[in-house]
């Protein structure tokens, strides 16, 4: 009879025991959790900025075909890169042929805008973004020609 009852008793004690994680298993796995989560941001973090600089550069090829087209239609590259997307004031519709991007693509990856020079003796466009640090001439800066 003792026999019985004390394994009934280590039975409910240890099918209890067996219901949930202890304090300290949680407290392991949150650690390696954390642990796991620094080390996957160290080797995202430089990623993201190449990825940028890969974005920024599709960006001005768009934007460099997108003014090319618009001068074909028009005769003349455009005043701003905003007229690629909606008609400027004094060119008709017919003229105008566009909109010859989808999205107004104004801002760089790291929102600021891109600069936009054309040379219509040249018959060409340099678009340029500061790259991450914000500072035209540096070696990071993005453009779609020289920057001299």
């Amino acid at each position: 009879m003792k026999l019985r009852n004390s394994r009934k008793r280590f039975a409910r004690t240890s099918r209890r025991s067996r219901q949930g994680f202890t304090l300290l298993e949680l407290m392991l796995v949150m650690a390696i959790l954390v642990v796991l989560a620094g080390l996957a941001t160290f080797a995202v973090l430089p990623m993201l900025g190449t990825a940028n600089s890969g974005a920024a550069g599709v960006d001005i090829r768009t934007l460099a075909n997108a003014c090319k087209m618009y001068k074909l239609r028009v005769g003349a590259f455009p005043e701003k890169l905003q007229d690629l997307n909606s008609r400027p004031s004094g060119i008709d519709q017919a003229s105008w042929g566009g909109p010859y991007i989808e999205t107004a693509i104004v801002n760089d990856p790291w929102n600021r805008p891109y600069k936009f020079t054309k040379n219509e003796v040249n018959n060409t466009v340099l678009i340029q973004s500061a790259g991450p640090d914000g500072q035209m001439g540096s070696e990071d800066d993005v453009s779609n020609g020289p920057t001299s």
